[in-house]
């Protein structure tokens, strides 16, 4: 597996990458419908960046992140001394009391294909009953074998990386952005389709709403966020 980058690079990544809009997307919803001095959880937070866009609309939120990796558990206290950070793992980690908000953002195909749904189950547990949770990913087309998934696989890929080229990004970005091709393909991440994921989230949530920020033409594989409210 090509290991996940530096913090600093994979911060710098993110106004090259087409995620950018997903990201931006849902900072306004963040700031349109989060309840005022609300407590927001960001499970699986990485550098915490997001949480930092969300603190300058909206600082009467209490925010927490959550992230496995201790690389990115030291940049994000140092980067945004205001969030309040802890290491712990999306498939137990459970805090005393639930959230307002609940999002997790461009993580969960981190998680091995067989556990995906218990990541999603636990974030399930960890909001309100009158709140809600937004999950944002990238997506594949859809599959039914592995060649297929390949495949689907490489196409995101080869989009992904093109676009971000097409943005200037820097040759350190780029070659984060190959990487990323690389571990989708050989399954060393495990990106899957939006069909896919749907049939879990209607497990655990009562509404599920959900709007695609890329690429603008009509396809199946992309960045989609998924507004998500408990039974």
């Amino acid at each position: 597996m090509r290991e996940m980058p530096e913090s600093e690079v994979y911060e710098g990544s993110l106004p090259f990458w087409p995620y950018k809009d997903s990201l931006a997307s849902v900072v306004k919803l963040i700031n349109k419908n989060a309840p005022q001095k609300g407590a927001l959880l960001d499970m699986m937070c990485g550098t915490g960046y997001l949480l930092g866009e969300i603190a300058k609309k909206r600082p009467d939120l209490r925010l927490i992140g959550v992230d496995i990796d201790d690389r990115y558990v030291s940049f994000s206290r140092k980067t945004y001394p205001g969030v309040n950070i802890e290491k712990g793992d999306v498939l137990k980690w459970h805090p005393q009391s639930a959230f307002d908000v609940v999002i997790c953002t461009g993580s969960l195909h981190h998680v091995p294909y067989d556990r995906q749904e218990k990541a999603v189950a636990n974030i399930s547990s960890l909001v309100k009953p009158d709140g809600f949770v937004i999950v944002s990913d990238s997506y594949v087309d859809d599959y039914s074998n592995e060649f297929e998934r390949k495949n689907a696989a490489a196409k995101l890929g080869y989009e992904y990386l093109k676009e971000t080229i097409q943005n200037k990004a820097p040759n350190p970005v780029v070659e984060w952005t190959i990487d990323i091709m690389w571990n989708d393909v050989l399954m060393k991440e495990f990106k899957t389709s939006l069909r896919k994921r749907l049939l879990i989230f209607e497990k655990y949530f009562a509404v599920v709403d959900t709007m695609k920020t890329w690429p603008a033409i009509e396809s199946d594989y992309g960045d989609y966020i998924s507004i998500l409210r408990p039974r």
